[in-house]
């Protein structure tokens, strides 16, 4: 039984290649404070771990059920408690094959400093470029691929994995060359269960939000450590991670964005874990905001 086949069955999300995270038992469909982890030396070749407090011995036996497991007995051998093997399906080849392809771009990229990136950050976001973001989090190249014949000049962010900190690929915002303005953007690599790391985790809290200025705006602000996940669907499924106690989550003035930031506050509450959620009163996002005050 493969990961995916594990998170269709608990009604829960893929957040790794060996972890899925469910409703805890007990709990409603949209909660996710149930972590399940692949693990093949464990009694039952898996892992649990509830973030809301639950039991582990609870949780274990309610993921056995659900996955038409028996119930575990103390001193049962592993090859009678478990009938059929928990397997990690291992990466997805095209997957793995954009990601190699998409840090092959991240290499080429050069520190943005004094090139069209901060041009736009300054001019179009009224965002700073600090020193600790350059170059480790935010690059320049001069040439992105757009589609046949067709290149522009960009922002490239790197993207690491959530949980491992592993690069998984690259956001491009594609630039025009003579008045710095945003021409479109996109993600290539492993985008799910990525993100943006402008800070490394660290300390009792961190920020999270859709776009990359959106989030440095809140960082100037002092919102930090902040990581910028590129979607609402992202916010939405984002893990209940098990150091940060708090969490900061920026909404975006829609609906789309105020049901996914709802989604992710219900998670981490149910974890017992304080949420500040933060939204602008100007513009669309943070960022409308920050340049708003700067005027």
């Amino acid at each position: 039984m493969d990961i995916r086949t594990i998170a269709r069955i608990m009604g829960g999300d893929v957040i790794s290649r060996a972890s899925v995270n469910v409703p805890g038992p007990g709990h409603s469909k949209a909660d996710r404070s149930l972590s399940i982890t692949l693990n093949r030396p464990a009694p039952a070749g898996f892992m649990v771990y509830g973030h809301a407090g639950d039991d582990w011995k609870e949780c274990r036996d309610y993921v056995r059920e659900r996955l038409g497991l028996e119930p575990w007995g103390p001193g049962q051998r592993r090859e009678r408690a478990t009938p059929f093997a928990v397997t990690d399906s291992g990466p997805d080849p095209k997957k793995e094959r954009n990601k190699a392809f998409a840090l092959r771009i991240w290499e080429e990229s050069i520190d943005p400093r004094g090139t069209l990136v901060e041009r736009y950050l300054r001019e179009q976001r009224g965002l700073s470029l600090p020193a600790e973001i350059a170059s480790r989090v935010i690059r320049f190249h001069a040439a992105l691929y757009y589609g046949p014949q067709t290149r522009y000049p960009g922002m490239v962010c790197l993207l690491r994995n959530i949980e491992t900190d592993e690069p998984t690929g690259i956001h491009r915002t594609y630039l025009n060359s003579d008045t710095a303005e945003k021409i479109d953007r996109k993600m290539f690599g492993i985008a799910k269960g990525s993100a943006i790391k402008l800070d490394p985790e660290s300390g009792d809290t961190i920020t999270i939000g859709e776009g990359v200025e959106t989030v440095m705006s809140a960082r100037e602000a002092g919102y930090r450590p902040a990581w910028a996940l590129g979607s609402s669907v992202a916010v939405k499924t984002f893990p209940v991670l098990k150091r940060p106690a708090e969490i900061t989550i920026l909404e975006e003035n829609d609906p789309t964005s105020r049901r996914a930031v709802k989604t992710c506050a219900k998670r981490y509450l149910a974890a017992r874990k304080p949420v500040n959620i933060v939204s602008s009163r100007i513009g669309n996002d943070i960022n409308d905001a920050w340049r708003a005050m700067r005027r």
